[in-house]
């Protein structure tokens, strides 16, 4: 029964000298905003405005209705101002999960250039092994999820960051670390040190091992990829990472897993509804500048991007 532009009647009247003041305010006639006062009068069977005062003031159920029109109206003309911020780009919201532990050194640069032209939007990232990402951006925790997975089922846009070369890491000295390539078998009695993680989303167990029918003889964990590399370098066991993951000063040795060589691929996951948005468009383009301004041997991915 009530909408805006009552809102916006009682509202005016309450702040101009005379009904043909309020009219022109509201850029229509006096007898327009009598006809539109008599039509909301009658719906609501009691009186909004005393006509027989000169000049006219509201009645006490005029008033209650000017005491929601203050509420009201300055939030939805604040909506509206967000809402057209949005569409350019300017304001909005972009909380990110990271599957990747190593793709912090490449995510907070790119949050920073991001934040030079985009201060308005509020950022935050989330970073956890035993936190599931894709409930989380479907019900509406998280806007972005990096990721290694190109899930793009229902209600999810998968946007291709890059591609990588996954490679074993070694100690120098290691017997292995001289080989063109590892296979499989390789593995089978070393120790491998891997993220805290379910095996089925460590590429080095769900696409090279597994298929071989390899167990390798243990398996440690630690949270850090610059332990990882340490580890290596201890001789503690072995491991595979992004090579642009592992320092160039690290003291490993890096091998190709396989002789095709193993490769990765980064996503950004979305909703389908955010398709479009100005501002996660925009993030994912500098997230890919950042990369390759950053990294050597990335490779641009071969699927085309979800957003525009």
């Amino acid at each position: 029964m009530l909408e805006l532009h009552h809102l916006r009647a009682l509202e005016a009247i309450a702040s101009h000298p005379s009904l043909t003041a309020a009219a022109r305010s509201l850029h229509c006639s006096q007898s327009g905003l009598s006809h539109l006062l008599r039509d909301l009068e009658r719906q609501l069977k009691i009186r909004l405005v005393d006509r027989d005062r000169r000049p006219a003031v509201l009645t006490a159920a005029g008033r209650r209705l000017l005491r929601c029109a203050q509420v009201v109206l300055p939030e939805i003309e604040a909506a509206e101002d967000d809402l057209q911020r949005m569409v350019i780009g300017a304001a909005g919201r972009l909380f990110i999960t990271l599957e990747c532990h190593s793709c912090i050194d490449w995510l907070l640069p790119a949050m920073l250039t991001f934040r030079d032209g985009h201060g308005e939007v509020e950022l935050d990232v989330r970073l956890g092994a035993q936190f599931d990402p894709l409930p989380g951006l479907l019900d509406g925790s998280v806007d972005l999820v990096i990721t290694g997975e190109r899930s793009s089922g229902r209600g999810v846009l998968a946007d291709p960051l890059f591609r990588y070369q996954i490679v074993a890491l070694l100690p120098r000295h290691h017997p292995l670390a001289g080989k063109a390539f590892l296979s499989p078998e390789d593995f089978a009695s070393e120790t491998i040190v891997t993220y805290p993680v379910s095996e089925c989303r460590l590429d080095l167990y769900s696409r090279f091992l597994e298929p071989a029918g390899v167990i390798p003889r243990r398996r440690r964990t630690a949270e850090m990829t610059a332990m990882i590399v340490q580890w290596v370098a201890l001789g503690l066991g072995v491991a595979a990472l992004p090579d642009w993951a592992v320092p160039a000063s690290a003291a490993v040795a890096r091998v190709p897993l396989g002789e095709a060589g193993l490769w990765g691929e980064m996503h950004a996951l979305r909703r389908r509804s955010d398709r479009g948005l100005p501002h996660l468009d925009t993030f994912v383009a500098v997230a890919r500048e950042q990369v390759f301004a950053q990294f050597s041997g990335m490779v641009v991915s071969e699927e085309k991007p979800a957003s525009p």
